[in-house]
């Protein structure tokens, strides 16, 4: 599957997550880190929403699905 969210793209590889800011600087999670920070954001869920402004478009949710559940995971890069 891939994403974009906000400045950056997301896609899910077999064996890893990769996170592409639009300025080119990436990052390739192994599966482990990406459950470490899957679980840090849902730690800390309610105080980002909290954040989150009604009347201010940089906190609104922004995700957009490129790829549906049936594309084939990329092989590791």
């Amino acid at each position: 599957m891939r994403a974009q969210i906000g400045k950056y793209k997301v896609q899910m590889k077999k064996s890893s997550l990769l996170l592409q800011h639009i300025a080119g600087i990436g990052f390739e999670l192994t599966q482990e880190e990406a459950l470490g920070l899957l679980q840090f954001l849902q730690v800390y869920q309610q105080t980002l929403l909290k954040q989150r402004s009604a009347d201010d478009p940089q906190t609104q949710p922004i995700i957009r699905i490129i790829g549906d559940e049936d594309d084939q995971p990329d092989e590791p890069a």
